[in-house]
């Protein structure tokens, strides 16, 4: 457990911050109707958040908790992060502690989003409100955030069609996509196929499940390749898949250096070095620190009466991606780098 104290304390009067990879990540259901939450919030004297992270041995929750640190320090208040060790049990269990410690707003990366609604009725019958900080949701939370992985699905295919889209085609194009089931594989892939076909001089001749790891992505970029030798482009949902496409394309004497393309999602340390290496063409980034950020300020303006959502029905915040080629590596390295 690490707890950060405020440099100085900030009165309840002060609170005036507005809000402008699972199974489970579906919206929850309960929470469709878009209203504002119907639980009476209350902030406590010292106002303190909770934290309760995935797992702090990942390098994205390390960067997710600095946030949310960042965060607290930059509003005044304090908070308590307690690492889940990717523990169901221990989540719940370190979840409702966090409760019973007198905090005044939950912030939740759940290890299984269907153990939440437990966590959320203690919470709120305890007048504390919880913001869900990726993953995916269940039960009736108070908001949502998560990266828009639509536009990133569109940034990536907006990216391959610059690339070839005025070269003669037809361009034949792979999809390697999230574990079945997954929401957020679902919307990357989806935008980027929609915006693909949309142009007639690609192609999607493959779509498999890499399983989100390196391992799935080489499985399944082999498949795909040894099918259709004269593939053009892998577009992979996550990195780690990414990364074991790069090591397929080797082994079939495909490469980046001749023109192919291979691009993933998350802006993971490792594919920022195969991209500074010429051996990946591009990722889209998430910012798990801005959004730690984000869910603090979420918090504090539930407590407020002032959220707002991007998305009302699901009670959701988008937070922006990029994509990251050569070009701008080492602009986006620097701007991660402040961060720290």
């Amino acid at each position: 457990m690490r707890t950060l104290t405020s440099v100085a304390a900030l009165a309840v009067a002060g609170l005036m911050l507005t809000a402008c990879a699972s199974g489970a990540d579906e919206p929850a259901a309960d929470a469709a109707s878009g209203d504002a939450p119907a639980t009476e919030f209350e902030a406590k004297d010292p106002l303190t958040l909770g934290y309760s992270v995935y797992d702090l041995q990942n390098p994205y929750w390390q960067s997710y908790a600095a946030g949310v640190e960042a965060g607290a320090e930059a509003a005044g208040v304090d908070v308590t992060v307690v690492d889940q060790k990717s523990d169901q049990q221990q989540q719940v269990s370190g979840s409702l502690d966090l409760v019973n410690q007198g905090i005044s707003g939950l912030i939740v990366t759940p290890v299984q989003p269907s153990a939440l609604p437990a966590t959320i009725d203690a919470a709120h019958d305890a007048k504390i409100p919880v913001v869900i900080a990726d993953i995916g949701t269940a039960g009736d939370y108070d908001a949502y955030i998560q990266s828009n992985n639509v536009d990133g699905g569109a940034l990536a295919a907006d990216y391959v069609i610059e690339q070839l889209g005025d070269v003669p085609g037809p361009h034949k194009v792979g999809v390697i996509e999230l574990h079945a089931g997954s929401v957020v594989g679902e919307e990357r892939v989806a935008e980027f196929v929609s915006t693909i076909e949309a142009h007639e001089n690609f192609e999607i001749v493959s779509s498999l499940d890499g399983n989100d790891t390196v391992d799935g992505g080489f499985a399944a970029a082999q498949d795909m390749l040894s099918a259709n030798p004269d593939l053009e482009v892998i577009y992979a949902a996550n990195d780690d898949s990414a990364m074991g496409a790069q090591r397929a394309m080797e082994t079939a004497g495909k490469s980046v250096a001749d023109g192919f393309i291979l691009i993933g999602f998350d802006g993971a340390d490792g594919a920022l070095d195969l991209i500074e290496q010429g051996l990946m063409s591009a990722s889209v980034a998430q910012d798990p620190y801005g959004q730690g950020v984000k869910a603090v300020e979420t918090v504090l303006a539930l407590l407020d009466g002032t959220v707002e959502y991007d998305d009302a029905a699901s009670r959701t915040i988008f937070f922006p991606v990029e994509i990251v080629t050569a070009e701008n590596l080492d602009d986006f390295r620097a701007s991660r780098a402040a961060q720290d």
